[in-house]
Parts: C-alpha cells; structure tokens; sequence
C-alpha cells in the first residue's frame, strides 16, 4: 500500500507504516477493554506525535 503512495514525501510513507498499524480501531477496541477508556484515549494521539517525530528525525539523519 505504502509503495503506492508515489505522490507522498518518504517521511509521510514512513509515518503511514509506522501509525497504520499501531492505532486502528480494532487495536483502541482491545486497549480500552483491557487497559481501560483512559488509557486507550491518552495513547493514540501520544503514539501518532511519537510517530511522527521518530519519522522526521530518522529523515533528517538519512536525507
């Protein structure tokens, strides 16, 4: 899917593999049952900034 996305930066691609898997809604489902709302709430958008500033940092190292 991510090779596909010729039109798109690879950082934006980067960011794309690295989230999509990390923060679907089948993955927030389990979380909150498990870990509880609060929990599930606070950690996809903490994962989605994580994400995406790993991403800018490995592309200013590499690019």
């Amino acid at each position: 899917m991510a090779a596909s996305l010729t039109s798109f930066s690879l950082t934006s691609r980067l960011v794309f593999l690295v989230v999509g898997p990390v923060v679907d809604v089948k993955l927030i489902a389990l979380q909150s049952g498990t870990f509880g709302r609060r929990f599930a709430l606070r950690f996809a958008p903490v994962t989605l900034v994580v994400a995406g500033l790993s991403a800018l940092a490995v592309a200013w190292v590499v690019w």
